[in-house]
């Protein structure tokens, strides 16, 4: 029975062992295998799908399958057909090839009377099969809805078709319906990558390029907060030469000035982090390489983590901790090291440093420090002399994040794409610590987690590179 429900759950696409996998696929050859033998193909009918699986592979567009259908029902088993097939914009059976006309243009599809069938109907002429494609595929094709039906496969003259090849027929247009299923999948996959690489150009074009104009408008706004505050010594000096009513008017608008100033500068530091940090993010994500390679592509340069990245990070998220009671315990800076310099991709290193960072800020819980009840961020570094051989050092950052400690297959399976444990599940989608290991994984390093006494240690451990 568990064997049974694993194949089941393989056959829908879902995940199993690698045991319960080579179980499953050797029953199903085994069971293929005694199908073949009942069946009793003819040896034409044989070299039929022989031939239409030879041709599927060696063909690879949509239009060349509709047209090798038709070619193989006529070649070997004399019979005319024409193939109907569902239209995803509206959901409506087209005519797009016939055996005596070949492929049928875009005017003539819709020129039909044929409905979409289920089981294998007769009609006056002609026998109808249903073209389904992979039910475990259902959900990948939109248009289709709940039912995996494809299209519709008329062959005639009925009077040709006995019971032996009414029943080939059959399983030739099954085979028909997966290979479709597939081509179809090929195209949308095809069409999402044009339209990525497009939306790819257009936020280049619209969105970062114009945001580098945001820069040139900080820079002015600098000047006139400079050119404010050059206002403030002449005002307070006449002030200081007067006396009375209009000295003591001038000296508070003097002090309203600089504390106005002093509020614009704040407003503007805090606008110049928001705009550096957004707009590396931005361009780090949206690299045109990481879209043409399917994959992240790193630019690495060499980066002091302390410097350019954790302090950065602690200015940004100093007053939301505060907000929430969160005590930031930056141990590195505190350390005895030097600090380190690695080569790394700076862009997409921030976005780790900054996950971490987030999830303390949403899951820092009570724990007891000093006899009292605290909230606890700490950020540790380490060199590890051996972190990945004999004679390959690393760098170990460590954050631990104050709470309920995680059990140890939470924190076994806490990078896994979509996993989200215990009862944080509706603070996020699962992504960020897969997306902390994906990157620190392409730069050659290894992440982890460790449940501890009133909270969990997470730690990410980078290879110290000579450059």
């Amino acid at each position: 029975m568990v064997e049974e429900a694993s194949c089941e759950l393989f056959r829908q696409g879902g995940s199993v062992s690698s045991g319960e996998m080579t179980y499953c696929i050797s029953q199903r050859v085994q069971e293929k295998k005694g199908s073949y033998e009942r069946y009793g193909f003819e040896r034409s009918q044989e070299e039929a799908f022989a031939t239409f699986f030879d041709l599927a592979q060696e063909y690879t567009t949509i239009d060349s399958l509709y047209q090798i259908c038709s070619s193989v029902a006529k070649e070997f088993l004399d019979l005319e057909s024409r193939i109907y097939i569902i239209e995803p914009k509206s959901s409506q059976l087209e005519l797009v090839c016939t055996s005596e006309e070949g492929l049928v243009g875009p005017g003539g599809r819709a020129t039909h009377r044929a409905v979409v069938v289920d089981a294998p109907t007769e009609s006056d002429a002609s026998w109808l099969f249903p073209i389904r494609g992979n039910q475990a595929l259902v959900n990948t094709l939109p248009f289709l809805g709940q039912r995996s039906i494809l299209g519709v496969f008329e062959v005639f003259p009925k009077d040709r078709i006995d019971e032996r090849k009414h029943f080939f027929l059959e399983k030739f247009t099954n085979r028909i319906g997966y290979n479709l299923h597939q081509k179809l999948l090929v195209q949308q996959n095809i069409n999402h990558i044009k339209f990525i690489n497009q939306l790819v150009s257009d936020i280049e074009h619209n969105v970062i390029t114009p945001n580098m104009y945001y820069k040139l408008f900080l820079i002015r706004l600098r000047k006139m907060v400079e050119n404010y505050r050059a206002i403030e010594e002449p005002v307070q000096k006449a002030a200081s030469g007067l006396t009375g009513a209009i000295a003591k008017s001038l000296a508070g608008a003097a002090q309203r000035l600089h504390e106005a100033n002093q509020s614009l500068q704040n407003e503007l530091s805090a606008l110049c982090s928001h705009y550096e940090h957004n707009s590396l993010f931005l361009e780090t994500l949206m690299r045109k390489d990481h879209f043409q390679k399917g994959a992240y592509v790193l630019r690495k340069q060499s980066c002091n983590f302390q410097k350019e990245i954790i302090r950065p990070l602690i200015d940004r998220y100093y007053a939301h901790f505060q907000r929430k009671s969160i005590t930031v315990d930056d141990r590195i800076e505190k350390g005895p090291d030097e600090p380190v310099t690695l080569f790394v991709d700076k862009g997409l290193i921030s976005q780790v440093f900054d996950n971490f960072f987030s999830n303390a800020l949403k899951y820092a819980g009570q724990t007891r420090e000093d006899g009292g009840p605290a909230r606890v961020f700490s950020l540790n570094r380490q060199i590890v002399r051996r972190a990945f051989a004999q004679d390959k050092p690393g760098v170990r950052f460590e954050f631990f994040t104050s709470g309920a400690p995680l059990s140890r297959e939470e924190c076994e399976r806490v990078f896994d794409e979509g996993f989200r444990a215990g009862g944080n599940a509706e603070e996020g989608k699962g992504h960020g610590l897969y997306f902390v290991k994906n990157v620190v994984e392409i730069h050659g390093g290894l992440v982890g987690c460790e449940p501890q006494p009133g909270g969990n240690l997470f730690y990410l451990v980078l290879p110290l590179e000579k450059q």
